[in-house]
């Protein structure tokens, strides 16, 4: 060993062989396959082959590079147990003498990779030896993680896809119409990265199928050689299965775009892993999974979390027997899970005869307007028991919005070939489509069905996905703003049995507004709804989206019993993390109990007559990341409820909206006067006088002097305004045209004609929205420049449309209500109301604002203006520090925890809200003469914080 240099794999065998020695190990050697030495050793009455690297196994090809050369050396040495080892870097800095090496090897934790049995651990060499040992003689079933598996394959995908070189024929068989497969908004330049990837994939799916295959049925591996793998051999096993059955899986001949070295190592790989052991998450699973980041980014691929659709089948299914139909199938993952949850209810009650020909061919129904997608479910169903030898899957290829009970149709499992000519345009056609697993057609008779599952596109009307999609059919019923996916509830509603259930995964503002307000009656009020359930630590139970939905469960009768309750449901813990049995625990929490509390998840009940009455706005009942916090808000709601009134009709409208694109820049002068202020604006207030306001341009080059008479008061942005009174802060807007107009015109590059017709259209629009009080139109909780949400002027002002006008003619009620708009009653009503599509920019929606209990009586007019009158010019900080003076620090402690990342802050101590908040606030309180006490404000205060830290920290998988 050499005394000098830096630590290398080989620099640690004498000491690895040491440790295994004292465990038991006889004759560890060294022995070298190709270029790299390996160790092997004699330990538990087998030959074990130890492989050794350094490096983080997380660092991309890292791991998938060592599996795949401990793969090679397993075939060339035929040894079955063996492990890799992966040090961190760090080892490379220990001293190059033996006592140091020895000691670093024996106490240094490591990640092993044992490939039988196998095992995942992290632990140092002695205690990763021990556990192996344990498991082995204890006879523990084991199995690698899907994410390691994932990690493997995702890298070879990666690997392939440089290689793949592919003709214009080729990319015809992967895909028939790119339009519909890209979605509306594809980008064709990019199109051969996602057919590389298509083609990738295809080949891959063939490839695990196969092995799924070959473990039941190791007969049609006959005369096969991993040893010795061409194309030849390869084309030759497929075409066994293709004779026999799974011809829509087989008959799509990637292979010979695929590279010989990487057909070689797929099979390697997959045979290795032994990738049986977790089929249920396959084949459609590992699509997902297996998309590299910038192709899921062109084909704005979203699909259910496996868990999620597992949670789904818990809560919709309760008999063995039930059939099942997703009109929206995608790649099978809810399919998949109502399989699962069948089979496990099919052995509870019992029966001993195997149901998979049963459900793949009489109970469980697809359909998807995606060839590939009825590709990927097909292979989904398949895989779920590959010694069974199916007929048909009942998965229909076509325009699912055109379907009908008792219509016959032809679905579509050989989907990827029907529409092709190799050398012709592919037919167009609408037709559904439909083939036994041998490639012969069929046809079936789609009947109602006890359930139906769904996670629906979400596509929005104005996307243009008329022209694709059938959006006439349900327009009466679902209305015509609401996206796609309000037709396809509509479509469910069809499809279900009187006494049916529905589940999907289905966007939040199902719950709120006007768009979805049709489709909410139907689900609400047509069928009887049994659980709502939000998720709190993920935008969603969609994968990698950052727009929220909800899972809806309600089951279609026209019996609505008097005591009947809806339950809400938040839970509590991320998706990623959940495990099939806190899945089971969820299921059972929600379909027992009317009110839970627990880390898992929080259920609240309600009835049909409460949910009512807050029909427009359902996110009361939901909203919020706890219950706990939801009923520290309404505390202070139910308050504000007892002692103040509704707002009048009419007493918010829109404030200008400066059109068409580019007219502000002209239009208006900013001050600056606080932070951000001056971002997007290109005339900046210098100075002024009565007659005379002098701008200049964001680098102070150019300067005008305009006369006052062609401006009015205003308020460009919110943005940096600290003080409830912007008396003396306003910007300007112009209401004709002013001195060297066309030099600004020049500068700031705006090419619009602006006519007569135009300045008279502006006069008219600034005079109809001269107000006194103002509140913001939109609300971003976590900027640092969001510090207050409604000002007054002591003089009429005409706001741009990043606020709205409160139409309020007494200064002193609009100091009132400007008091109560900036309080907790107001914070603690949108907290409560607001909508959580996105999470970030929230508008203040004026139905939100009728629905708060906010505007005061004339005795609490005088009271409340004697608070404005305190606070009107103190300046405000940002709201997160208002709520909270540890904000900062305590979202970067929560988040650390939540994704397990070694803690660096100290313990924060309780929430401190800022002194002015606080005594703004009870000042408020006091005049108003409500119960609310220093507890009752710090707990309001911990919930919206509790609220803002989480959604702040929502991000894509």
């Amino acid at each position: 060993m050499a005394k000098r240099g830096r630590i290398t794999e080989r620099s640690l065998y004498p000491a690895i062989k040491d440790v295994f020695k004292n465990f038991g190990a006889t004759s560890v050697q060294e022995v070298k396959f190709g270029t790299q030495p390996d160790i092997v050793a004699d330990w538990l009455g087998e030959k074990w082959l130890i492989s050794v690297k350094i490096g983080d196994p997380t660092r991309q090809k890292l791991l998938k590079d060592a599996f795949m050369q401990y793969v090679n050396h397993v075939l060339d040495s035929g040894i079955k147990y063996g492990m890799i080892i992966f040090y961190p870097e760090e080892i490379r800095n220990v001293e190059p003498d033996e006592q140091a090496i020895h000691s670093a090897v024996e106490n240094t934790e490591a990640y092993f990779l044992v490939v039988n049995p196998q095992m995942e651990l992290r632990k140092t060499l002695a205690e990763a030896l021990e556990e192996i040992k344990s498991t082995l003689q204890m006879r523990i079933p084991t199995v690698f993680s899907l994410k390691t598996v994932v990690r493997i394959l995702k890298d070879h995908i990666t690997d392939i896809m440089k290689d793949v070189k592919l003709k214009q024929t080729e990319i015809t068989k992967i895909i028939t119409d790119p339009e519909l497969f890209f979605g509306i908004s594809y980008e064709k330049k990019k199109k051969e990265e996602i057919f590389k990837f298509l083609a990738s994939y295809i080949f891959l799916s063939q490839v695990l199928f196969l092995r799924l295959y070959s473990t039941e049925h190791p007969t049609i591996l006959e005369d096969f050689s991993l040893s010795d793998i061409t194309k030849e051999s390869v084309k030759t096993v497929f075409s066994r299965i293709l004779d026999i059955n799974y011809r829509p899986i087989f008959e799509l001949d990637v292979i010979d775009v695929i590279p010989l070295n990487f057909v070689q190592d797929t099979i390697k790989l997959i045979w290795g892993l032994q990738i049986e052991k977790i089929r249920y998450e396959l084949p459609g699973r590992l699509f997902h999974e297996l998309m590299p980041d910038k192709i899921r980014k062109l084909l704005a691929a979203f699909y259910t979390r496996p868990i999620a659709a597992d949670l789904l089948a818990n809560l919709t299914i309760d008999n063995p027997d039930v059939t099942v139909f997703d009109p929206a199938c995608g790649s099978g993952t809810i399919l998949t899970a109502a399989y699962k949850r069948k089979l496990n209810l099919w052995i509870v009650s019992g029966r001993k005869e195997n149901p998979h020909r049963i459900f793949c061919e009489k109970h469980i129904y697809g359909a998807d307007i995606m060839p590939f997608a009825v590709h990927l479910t097909g292979a989904n169903l398949a895989a779920m028991d590959p010694k069974i030898t199916l007929n048909k899957v009942q998965v229909i290829l076509g325009d699912s919005l055109k379907l009908s009970p008792d219509g016959i149709f032809k679905p579509g499992y050989k989907s990827l070939l029907e529409f092709i000519g190799f050398d012709e345009e592919p037919e167009k056609t609408n037709t559904a489509k439909a083939f036994t697993v041998s490639g012969k057609s069929y046809e079936i008779v789609l009947k109602r069905v006890d359930v139906v599952m769904m996670n629906p596109p979400f596509t929005k009307v104005e996307r243009g996905i008329k022209k694709y999609i059938e959006m006439d059919r349900f327009s009466d019923i679902v209305g015509g703003e609401v996206g796609l996916w309000g037709h396809f509830i509509a479509l469910a509603d069809l499809f279900l049995k009187e006494g049916g259930v529905f589940g999907g995964v289905i966007p939040i503002n199902i719950l709120r507004g006007r768009e979805s307000e049709k489709v909410r009656k139907l689900v609400f009020k047509k069928w009887l709804p049994l659980y709502i359930i939000k998720a709190t630590r993920n935008y969603g139970f969609s994968e990698w989206t950052e727009y929220r939905d909800v899972l809806i469960i309600a089951k279609k009768t026209k019996d609505k019993p008097q005591d009947h309750k809806v339950k809400f449901c938040l839970i509590k813990k991320d998706l990623t993390e959940l495990t099939e049995e806190d899945v089971k625990k969820i299921a059972e929490l929600i379909k027992t109990s009317e009110t839970v509390r627990s880390e898992l998840v929080d259920v609240n009940s309600h009835t049909l007559e409460e949910i009512e009455k807050s029909f427009e706005n359902l996110m009361p009942f939901i909203s919020g990341t706890s219950f706990d916090d939801k009923d520290a808000l309404n505390k202070i709601i139910q308050e504000a409820k007892r002692v103040l009134c509704y707002f009048p009709k009419g007493y918010f409208r829109e404030a200008y909206r400066p059109v068409p694109r580019g007219v502000s820049k002209f239009m208006f002068v900013t001050r600056p006067a606080g932070e951000g202020r001056l971002e997007e604006a290109f005339l900046i207030l210098e100075r002024e006088d009565k007659d005379k306001i002098i701008a200049k341009t964001p680098a102070g080059v150019q300067k005008f002097t305009f006369s006052r008479k062609h401006f009015l008061p205003s308020l460009r942005t919110p943005v940096g305004l600290n003080t409830m009174d912007v008396t003396g802060k306003h910007d300007y807007v112009a209401k004709e045209p002013y001195e060297n107009l066309e030099k600004v015109l020049e500068l700031c590059g705006f090419k619009g004609e602006l006519t007569r017709d135009y300045w008279s259209g502006v006069q008219r629009e600034l005079e109809s929205v001269k107000t006194n009080v103002v509140i913001v139109r939109r609300i971003n909780p976590f900027s640092p420049n969001q510090k207050l949400i409604a000002f007054f002027s002591d003089y009429p002002i005409s706001p741009s449309n990043q606020f709205n006008v409160i139409v309020e003619k007494d200064k002193n009620v609009g100091k009132a209500v400007a008091v109560l708009l900036n309080s907790i009653f107001f914070l603690a009503n949108f907290f409560n109301l607001k909508e959580e599509s996105t999470g970030r920019y929230i508008d203040v929606r004026f139905y939100d604002l009728y629905m708060m209990k906010l505007y005061p009586t004339e005795e609490q007019v005088e009271k409340l203006v004697k608070v404005y009158e305190k606070f009107k010019d103190i300046e405000f900080p940002s709201l997160t520090k208002q709520l909270d003076e540890h904000f900062e620090e305590r979202y970067k402690q929560f988040w650390a925890k939540e994704r397990g990342k070694q803690e660096t802050l100290a313990e924060l101590p309780d929430i401190k809200p800022n002194k002015l908040r606080y005594d703004y606030d009870m000042a408020v309180a006091r005049a108003l003469g409500v119960d609310i006490t220093e507890e009752d404000l710090i707990r309001a205060y911990q919930a919206i914080v509790n609220d803002m830290i989480i959604t702040r920290g929502l991000k894509r998988d």
